[in-house]
């Protein structure tokens, strides 16, 4: 129970901020979504968009986005946005994501 928690913590500060972090900077950058477009598809507000585009954020999120650029593994859940995919199936599939980083 403990190791759950743990686990738990650890996505909802680091790892999924990291994700997000990534995919708001994918769609800002290359695709040109506003700020207020990007918090609507990730379902999140649009200070929170501002804090991940300024990189106000932690080291630790800094490390994981960073893993994640590398590997590209934003890459599907940006496209996933651009071609309309409905927002429940761009949820499972961060939720996907958060899970695998935080396993390993």
């Amino acid at each position: 129970m403990i190791f759950m928690e743990l686990e738990c913590g650890k996505i909802t500060r680091y790892v999924l901020p990291a994700v997000r972090a990534s995919i708001a900077e994918k769609m800002s950058m290359t695709k040109r979504y506003r700020q207020g477009e990007i918090a609507e598809k990730l379902g999140i507000v649009q200070v929170a968009v501002s804090k991940y585009l300024n990189g106000r954020y932690s080291s630790e999120v800094a490390k994981i986005k960073g893993r994640i650029e590398r590997k590209g593994l934003a890459n599907a859940i940006v496209a996933g946005i651009e071609m309309g995919e409905p927002s429940e199936k761009i949820v499972l599939r961060i939720d996907e994501l958060c899970n695998a980083l935080a396993e390993s």
